[in-house]
């Protein structure tokens, strides 16, 4: 039975016993853009640009976030970069080199000065052109193209583009040998497993997700408003470290606890209600994932109490099923035999489980589980509020019990354990007022 003070307690002997490691250096990132250029045939290249700066309202713009491929091959998190690599080389002058960053070399926005490739070149870019009207006519595949394209609006035109299409289009149309691919077709296989640096990253965005979860224990009641239990998670983020959250902060209460994707966080939350807070921080672009359900009142009802501990019992069969060479169904199955034991398969609406790292849904084969591979671990059930098939206490409930893990040779870490759970630890911490 844990407090709020002995899971920071907790949070804090974890990363001792795991010290904090720096993140990816030179020669880790070095050898990422070496096995991708392993990976890739003389007839193939790899084009990654970063994403534009996106306008938010008036002169104002998002936060930057780069591309994950690109973030990963070169550890630089802002615009205007673009990365080549070619297993048959670019000529550079009177050199041919394999790996060449295109990017201003001065201050960008307080931002340090890049550091020197050690086995490639910085340019301009306005030397990108020249280099790409060499190298195309001459490889068959250009891996450059993301999963989802990106939705542009041009307002001048008043229509909207998929710029990602448009410039695959474009290109296969100029030159008809070539075909444009997905990089995460090469890059995802390699991002799936985490290095020691990486694994490091991730428990600190984990240690500061605990952080944000224990004072939203401490300060949730009833007549508080959704967003006042999100500011309370995502302030200790911030102070852990963390340059943003990893994804949209999910704190759905009362009915928004059955909506997956809940994002608008208004609701005044009510006794009798439970709360869904799905939430992680990003730290040095590494994501952590995790979702404890709490009872707004401080006290689980006899019925809330049923639905969640078939839940916790769900995630840890996924737990005990988790090991070198199990599918990815394995866990679905594990998970659907106690939800499904327990009459409840028909609420069930959703995978259980996803790569974590660089993205919270990270890049990655979802075929077998190998060691190094960080995943995560969420069953659910979520009881519609006007389902007449069951009794009145059960209706609208929604429950998710969400933690991250490491393959290892074993089994698995659960990286998220110091992190209150159960429903006597959680109602226990709740009273820490």
């Amino acid at each position: 039975m844990r407090t709020i003070l002995s899971m920071i307690v907790a949070c804090a002997a974890m990363l001792a016993a795991h010290p904090a490691m720096a993140a990816p250096g030179a020669t880790e990132l070095a050898a990422r853009r070496a096995r991708v250029l392993a990976a890739l045939d003389t007839t193939a290249a790899m084009v990654l640009r970063a994403p534009e700066e996106r306008n938010r309202s008036g002169d104002t713009g998002y936060k930057y976030r780069t591309d994950s491929n690109l973030l990963y091959l070169t550890g630089e998190d802002r615009p205007g970069l673009t990365l080549v690599l070619a297993p048959r080389g670019v000529r550079i002058g009177d050199t041919t080199v394999h790996v060449v960053l295109f990017a201003k070399t001065g201050m960008h926005d307080g931002a340090p000065p890049l550091p020197a490739l050690t086995e490639g070149v910085i340019r301009p870019p306005e030397d990108l052109k020249a280099v790409l009207e060499e190298l195309l006519p001459s490889i068959r595949t250009l891996y450059a193209i993301p999963v989802t394209p990106a939705f542009i609006a041009d307002w001048l035109n008043a229509r909207p583009l998929f710029l990602e299409r448009d410039v695959k289009k474009e290109l296969e149309k100029k030159y008809p040998l070539l075909k444009v691919r997905n990089p995460s077709l090469v890059v995802g296989p390699l991002r799936a497993i985490k290095s020691p640096a990486e694994i490091a990253q991730i428990r600190r965005s984990i240690v500061a997700t605990g952080e944000g979860l224990a004072s939203a224990f401490r300060i949730c009641r009833q007549g508080m408003k959704e967003y006042e239990l999100q500011a309370a998670i995502e302030y200790p983020m911030y102070r852990a470290g963390a340059t943003a959250p990893a994804f949209s902060s999910i704190v759905g209460s009362g009915p928004n606890a059955l909506i997956l994707h809940y994002e608008r966080n208004r609701r005044m939350m009510q006794a009798g209600d439970v709360v869904v807070m799905d939430v992680g921080a990003e730290i040095e672009g590494y994501a952590a994932d995790i979702t404890r359900t709490i009872p707004v009142s401080g006290t689980f009802s006899a019925e809330q109490r049923m639905v969640y501990d078939v839940v916790l019992r769900a995630q840890e069969a996924i737990v005990g099923a988790i090991r070198p060479g199990a599918l990815w169904s394995d866990l679905d199955r594990a998970a659907r035999g106690v939800i499904d034991g327990a009459g409840y398969g028909k609420f069930w609406r959703h995978s259980v489980s996803h790569h974590l790292g660089i993205d919270v849904h990270d890049a990655g084969p979802m075929d077998t589980l190998r060691v190094g591979m960080v995943i995560t671990m969420e069953p659910g059930v979520y009881i519609p509020v006007g389902d007449t098939t069951v009794a009145p206490g059960f209706r609208g409930i929604g429950i998710r019990i969400e933690d991250d893990a490491l393959v290892t040779e074993r089994g698995c870490e659960v990286l998220t354990r110091a992190v209150p759970k159960s429903v006597r630890e959680i109602e226990r911490a709740m009273k820490k007022k």
